[in-house]
């Protein structure tokens, strides 16, 4: 508590603004956003690695969340909280902060750059410090955050990779099932997203490889009609199911199930099948 009331001390209008930008980029917005761009426009192989690791990394949080059931220090006397829309579930650990440290702890191990490097560490220390600045999460819960997330990029990593060396699938099938299964007596919102996620991915990992065998090395007037493509799709398919379907379990699941499977199958499949360039060619000839 006292960690969090030092912190506060030098609260300003320009930190506040600030602490809120980092904690947003946290947790999985950036992870996401970094998975995408390697996935459609750079290494389809890294994309899949990273996205399979964010997605783990925010199940496992989400299970250890639901069973220590902590409460936030959101409320407590002395400290101020800002941010409150970004403190979903129970308080350890920090989904921010594990879905930071399994983003950039992926990067460090598969890059091994000196700005990588650099960078993560920074990213790994600015969103926890964001959480405990904004009040919504204790030491505890950052620090765990963090440990949790770099373990689970390890674990991810070789399940991934005996998969890929081995050329099956059914182990990412088999821990999808398992954690399908927890949803029953785990009823939590955050959960059935992440889970839905997950089982998309694994999935949509097998299916792209098997059926569509997309190739993102193309010219980068295709790969910026992929990123807009791609995130039009994303939009669509989240707003559509807010409209079409009423809050419940069912949906979390089905929306983000549905938002994998677009990133890992059906966006590949379109850009595969729909050739920008060719279209652009026709066009000149007319």
């Amino acid at each position: 508590m006292e960690i969090i009331k030092f912190l506060q001390s030098f609260s300003n209008p320009i930190l506040d603004y600030f602490f809120l930008f980092i904690t947003n980029l946290g947790g999985q917005t950036l992870g996401l956003i970094i998975s995408l761009i390697f996935l459609w426009c750079i290494d389809k192989r890294y994309g899949y690695k990273l996205i399979f690791a964010i997605a783990f990394s925010l199940a496992v949080n989400n299970i250890i969340k639901i069973l220590i059931n902590s409460p936030r220090p959101i409320g407590v006397e002395g400290i101020k909280s800002l941010g409150k829309e970004t403190a979903t579930g129970s308080s350890f650990p920090s989904g921010h902060s594990q879905g930071t440290a399994s983003t950039f702890t992926s990067l460090i191990v598969e890059f091994k750059k000196t700005w990588i490097i650099i960078l993560s560490i920074t990213m790994m220390i600015l969103v926890p410090l964001s959480r405990l600045y904004l009040g919504v999460h204790w030491p505890k819960d950052v620090i765990f955050g963090t440990i949790f997330g770099i373990i689970c990029v390890f674990i991810s990593n070789h399940l991934f990779e005996y998969c890929e060396r081995n050329e099956i699938a059914y182990p990412m099938f088999f821990l999808s099932a398992l954690f399908i299964i927890l949803g029953i007596f785990l009823k939590n919102s955050d959960y059935f997203k992440s889970i839905g996620a997950f089982t998309a991915i694994c999935i949509g990992y097998f299916l792209e490889d098997k059926y569509i065998g997309f190739n993102p090395q193309e010219a980068q007037i295709q790969k910026i009609f992929r990123m807009i493509i791609g995130t039009i799709g994303f939009v669509v398919i989240y707003i559509s199911f807010k409209i079409l379907m009423s809050t419940s379990y069912a949906r979390d699941f089905l929306c983000y199930f549905s938002l994998g499977l677009w990133a890992t199958v059906l966006a590949p499949y379109i850009f595969v099948n729909v050739s920008f360039k060719e279209q652009t060619a026709k066009k000149e000839l007319n």
